[in-house]
């Protein structure tokens, strides 16, 4: 008999489990609230890690079509001189398409296997009692597995009582779109990804396809105007003035976030399971959040797969897989509180890292390996090895 599993969102958490599972012969139901997918004004970091998946999801050529594979990450002062820079190639590949890019190739690609996408769904909850999904109408869904992918604010995850604590982080960003200008591709800053830093206050251009680059602008709590919504140019021009031909170009719809720590007792309670910001949400600083969702959605369903029972594939998916995503989360907070340094003393940081390979193996191959099953077991299947979390600190 043919397996169901229900699914709480249609964000990248939820189509990429849809799509794992669909491939693998279940039936698949996706739940979505809105009335189409929300495809945010912005790009998306994929990192190594989340490009093996969507190659074994057969998504990868889709999502990356248009977009500039990245070969610089730079880190400037205010003034815009270069104080770290490393170079990225074939083995540490980064492509940051627009986020309508990835969840159109998910969704598109999840239809073709046959899934289905309830728009205009809601999930209020789960039941782990007869394993249903609960839906706003009143509706009780049940299936072999139900999964919460519905967001840092998941009911499914609130309805089972699994959230340990959560926790702002005391930083704000605004993240756009903006069109490139003919020529800009061929200078040398308008082909980098390249961090800006002035004091706390941070500015991300991240080019993403000929069109279009995705800007970041980060900053602290209590920094009223680095927070103002809409952003004030003014005040970001004179921070970075040497960009203020990107800084004019920002749009005043883009989106706008406190950013937050999640940790769970559990990512699992009977056979219902927690996908993506639901169980691990984090600051975007190293631009894991959608590589780490997709990761756990794919094996996800390998685990399963591989148990041949439900109960024993959660079992075995979480003990491989939450370490390691809790420890990128880890990895992503302490990035980001290096805004709170004196400039001098990150800048000095910054170069070390950036100098020093042994400090990177250290600080974060040595620490992704020391529990060998996250990456090997899981890795075999889609190419990988750990080493895909070498750049992350650029």
């Amino acid at each position: 008999m043919t397996q169901t599993v229900e699914i709480a969102g249609a964000g990248i958490g939820g189509l990429a489990t849809g799509l794992a599972f669909a491939r693998k012969g279940w039936r698949v139901r996706v739940h979505e609230q809105d009335e189409r997918l929300r495809v945010l004004g912005a790009g998306i970091y994929i990192f190594e890690n989340g490009l093996r998946v969507l190659e074994a999801l057969g998504v990868l050529q889709t999502v990356v079509a248009d977009a500039i594979p990245a070969w610089r990450h730079e880190k400037r002062d205010h003034d815009g001189s270069v104080f770290a820079q490393s170079c990225l190639g074939p083995r540490f590949r980064l492509y940051v398409p627009p986020r309508e890019a990835l969840l159109t190739a998910l969704y598109d690609g999840l239809i073709a296997a046959g899934g289905e996408v309830v728009f205009g769904s809601r999930a209020v909850g789960a039941d782990t009692g007869d394993n249903a999904l609960l839906l706003a109408d009143g509706s009780r869904i049940r299936a072999d597995l139900v999964v919460g992918a519905d967001g840092i604010n998941s009911p499914v995850r609130d309805s089972l009582n699994l959230l340990r604590w959560r926790r702002p982080v005391g930083q704000f960003g605004y993240r756009a779109m903006i069109a490139r200008r003919p020529g800009e591709l061929k200078s040398e800053i308008g082909r980098s990804h390249c961090e800006n830093w002035n004091g706390s206050r941070r500015l991300l251009y991240a080019p993403c396809t000929e069109d279009l680059t995705y800007v970041q602008l980060t900053s602290l709590k209590g920094d009223d105007a680095a927070n103002r919504v809409p952003i004030d140019r003014d005040y970001w021009s004179s921070l970075f003035p040497h960009l203020d031909w990107v800084i004019e170009r920002i749009p005043d719809g883009g989106r706008a976030d406190w950013f937050e720590l999640i940790r769970l007792k559990s990512w699992a309670k009977g056979r219902v399971a927690l996908v993506g910001d639901a169980a691990s949400a984090q600051p975007p600083f190293l631009g894991q959040g959608g590589g780490c969702a997709m990761m756990s959605a794919y094996t996800l369903a390998d685990a399963i797969e591989r148990a041949g029972e439900i109960s024993d594939g959660l079992a075995d998916w979480q003990r491989r897989q939450r370490r390691f995503t809790e420890w990128v989360q880890r990895v992503a907070y302490w990035y980001g509180q290096l805004a709170l340094l004196p400039p001098a003393a990150r800048t000095k940081v910054f170069r070390t890292i950036d100098g020093t390979a042994w400090l990177k193996s250290a600080t974060l191959l040595v620490a992704a390996r020391r529990d060998a099953t996250i990456v090997k077991t899981w890795g075999d299947d889609i190419g990988m090895d750990g080493s895909f979390v070498y750049p992350l600190v650029h």
